[in-house]
């Protein structure tokens, strides 16, 4: 018995791993804050040619938002600012002289609607899998009650935003050759009052924008508006 006791005494110990964790941490804080873009990747849209800058700001302005989902909050305006001298610097070649990117990549964030990482068809999968809304329970037509969840799902992603909705990217989505079924389901999702308009769509330039009513608001609206009459 002696001898057991002896033996668990005298075993050594293993090396304490505690703060490992911590250390892998502290070295991708130490990593960010060295670069100063808050772990945003911002080379793949360095502009490679003239009059790509438009779309490039937008492009990263979605890396961005897309960063910034995954981490839980946003960046800090000192990280925007680094972002954007970095992505200058890279592509001086083709810029504008004398034009204001900062600015320009600041309005961008505020109109970005899918983040990078999220996407319609992830969407779209989600949406399949989720109980349709109420309001749409009376339809029978199941592609209006998805089309209802995928509306949802990127109110969702937009957060507070408007979101767009491309009839044609949508029709693919469910197969369709055309997209005149779908600009009718969303004639009817907005009599139904679970889509609001936000922005008319602009002719070979931009899709609709919409917001999706949720329940919720509405019936805190009718609620509201009941007090208001007594």
């Amino acid at each position: 018995m002696k001898l057991a006791e002896s033996w668990i005494e005298h075993v050594p110990t293993a090396p304490a791993l505690e703060g490992f964790h911590d250390e892998v941490k502290e070295v991708d804080e130490l990593d960010e804050a060295k670069d100063g873009c808050g772990g945003v990747v911002w080379q793949p849209y360095v502009l490679k040619k003239a009059q790509t800058s438009n779309k490039q700001l937008h492009e990263l302005a979605r890396e961005i938002r897309g960063v910034e989902r995954r981490r839980g909050k946003k960046l800090t305006v000192t990280h925007y600012r680094s972002i954007v001298d970095k992505w200058e610097a890279a592509s001086r070649p083709f810029l504008r002289p004398g034009h204001d990117y900062f600015t320009g990549l600041l309005a961008k964030l505020d109109c970005v609607t899918v983040p990078k990482g999220q996407t319609l068809q992830a969407a779209f999968e989600r949406a399949k899998r989720r109980e349709p809304p109420a309001k749409v329970l009376v339809v029978r037509n199941e592609g209006v009650r998805v089309l209802a969840s995928l509306c949802r799902e990127l109110q969702e992603m937009a957060g507070n935003q408007a979101f767009m909705l491309c009839q044609m990217s949508v029709a693919k989505l469910f197969g369709h050759s055309d997209h005149k079924n779908i600009s009718n389901w969303i004639r009817a999702l907005k009599t139904l009052g679970v889509l609001k308009l936000a922005e008319a769509a602009i002719p070979n330039a931009r899709a609709a924008r919409y917001f999706y009513v949720r329940e919720m608001l509405q019936a805190c609206q009718r609620s509201a508006d009941g007090l208001l009459a007594f």
